[in-house]
């Protein structure tokens, strides 16, 4: 029977980060891409919107990152086969600890900085929190930087810190990196863990995922 699954990037990113992964026979594979924003808006309701884009009934889904989260509230409002998340989080006990700090501290006021202040110096910190190797995986970085929406980020970036989930697929597949910066694994319960690993690995750690998927998207 033929399948269909659905990928969602990572924060700020698009299709291009899934260039190396490779599917079973049988699937054909979509992308579900980033909306614009709406201020106020939920990450249950941005979901919805994002999940209007699903053409097809029971689909496997897969996401990176923040798209992981998308990815778990789309698994929550419909029917899904399957729900793969990777360098992700799936449950609030699995956030990490300075999640807390930005909070407390109310560091997200600084999103209301001037762009030229924010978000045009950040290059060396966000390639460092995202474990870049790789002259493509600079080069990448650099082109989703240069053209993510700042709005964007102001929604996105306090939605994955108040993130809040205890549902949980039985289907759920976790796939980790040990060397995992802004989701350090200490504190998530994987289904599989690539050792090296960072936050970029969906990209310069394919192989590794391209084995687990083989075994885990059987047709």
């Amino acid at each position: 029977m033929h399948k269909h699954i659905y990928l969602i990037s990572g924060m700020g990113s698009d299709e291009r980060i899934f260039r190396y992964l490779r599917f079973p026979e049988g699937y054909t594979v979509h992308h579900l891409h980033w909306l614009p924003t709406i201020p106020g808006e939920s990450v249950a309701d941005y979901a919805t919107r994002m999940a209007a884009g699903i053409e097809h009934d029971n689909p496997s889904l897969l996401g990176v990152s923040f798209g992981g989260m998308i990815s778990l509230e789309i698994a929550r409002q419909r029917p899904v086969e399957k729900v793969i998340i990777v360098s992700s989080i799936k449950h609030t006990s699995e956030k990490p600890g300075y999640f807390g700090w930005v909070r407390r501290l109310g560091l997200l006021a600084l999103l209301k900085l001037p762009d030229t202040l924010l978000f045009r110096r950040r290059t060396f910190i966000v390639k460092r929190f995202l474990n870049i190797e790789t002259a493509e995986d600079r080069q990448l970085i650099n082109d989703y930087m240069q053209k993510t929406s700042y709005d964007y980020l102001r929604w996105a970036i306090p939605a994955v810190i108040h993130w809040k989930n205890d549902f949980i697929p039985s289907s759920l597949i976790h796939i980790h990196g040990n060397k995992d910066i802004p989701f350090p694994v200490r504190n998530v319960k994987p289904t599989y863990t690539i050792a090296g690993g960072g936050h970029f690995m969906v990209h310069n750690r394919a192989a590794q995922i391209n084995e687990i998927l083989s075994k885990e998207l059987l047709p």
